[in-house]
């Protein structure tokens, strides 16, 4: 994690597993500070841990497969510096690298007052590649451990609805996929994008009929594909059919209701070369 800036706090949050870390930390003598949890309590309780022990004015999460470009810390506290207290979040682009040896890189879009933007479809990216201002953070509260998985997506809403975004517009993490992963567990992606759905819906009753069924329509895509995914094609035929009732106008939802209508592996050859392509 050598980056180009100096002063940075270093805390690793040990979630019970079966690593002694002990022995690489103190290769760092006081640069880490190394807390460990007796029992396993999940991401979201590991991330409030290492927020409740940091000093410093901002907080940056690097999960154990993810890293960092050397610049990454560098270039988000140059954005945070050159704008005013309204900020909260600034995050970056990153490369994804799959199971299947297949890679794909996605860039930042969305910056400013993106709150309904964000209940609408999720505009920030992974949570390495994502640098906080701790106040945010105190006012809003960390990622909710009720939830089984999106506590990420939903600290995003959290922080949104009260600050502006910002980002800085280069791949500056790499992300590898791994197979116990929470985005391999389907059963608990979906028992997470049902919480985080009735969590939105409070939000969305603030917006209009149009905002509120492009946010509804998201939701219903996110959950259809998660059941898709988990083999549950009728579930994920139900929400994908809601998905273009509430907003006929997203393609991808039209095109996942089919691929699943037909029955046609979303992780075959050709669509995973069709995907490519399109990336």
């Amino acid at each position: 994690m050598d980056q180009t800036i100096g002063g940075i706090e270093v805390i690793v949050v040990d979630d019970a597993s079966d690593t002694d870390f002990k022995p690489i930390v103190n290769q760092y003598s006081d640069r880490v500070r190394l807390l460990t949890h007796d029992e396993n309590k999940g991401a979201a309780e590991a991330r409030n841990t290492g927020i409740d022990a940091a000093r410093g004015e901002y907080v940056a999460f690097l999960d154990a497969d993810d890293r960092w470009a050397p610049t990454k810390l560098e270039k988000q506290l140059e954005v945070f510096k050159r704008e005013d207290v309204t900020l909260g979040l600034v995050y970056t682009g990153f490369v994804q690298y799959q199971l299947d040896g297949t890679e794909w890189e996605r860039y930042p879009d969305a910056r400013g007052e993106i709150y309904r933007d964000e209940l609408v479809r999720d505009r920030v990216h992974p949570t390495s590649t994502v640098m906080v201002r701790w106040e945010c953070l105190e006012r809003t509260g960390g990622f909710d451990p009720s939830l089984p998985s999106r506590q990420d997506y939903d600290l995003w809403i959290r922080i949104a609805d009260h600050y502006e975004v910002d980002y800085v517009d280069e791949i500056l993490v790499d992300k590898r996929e791994q197979p116990d992963s929470i985005s391999k567990d389907f059963d608990r992606r979906i028992e997470g994008d049902l919480a985080v759905f009735e969590k939105v819906k409070g939000r969305a009753a603030e917006f209009g009929i149009v905002t509120r069924s492009r946010i509804f329509s998201y939701h219903h895509h996110v959950i259809g594909r998660d059941y898709g995914s988990n083999g549950k094609r009728w579930k994920a035929l139900q929400h994908l059919g809601l998905a273009i009732i509430r907003y006929p106008f997203r393609p991808i939802s039209w095109a996942m209701f089919v691929i699943t209508l037909l029955g046609i592996d979303r992780n075959g050859q050709l669509l995973t070369f069709a995907k490519q392509c399109i990336r």
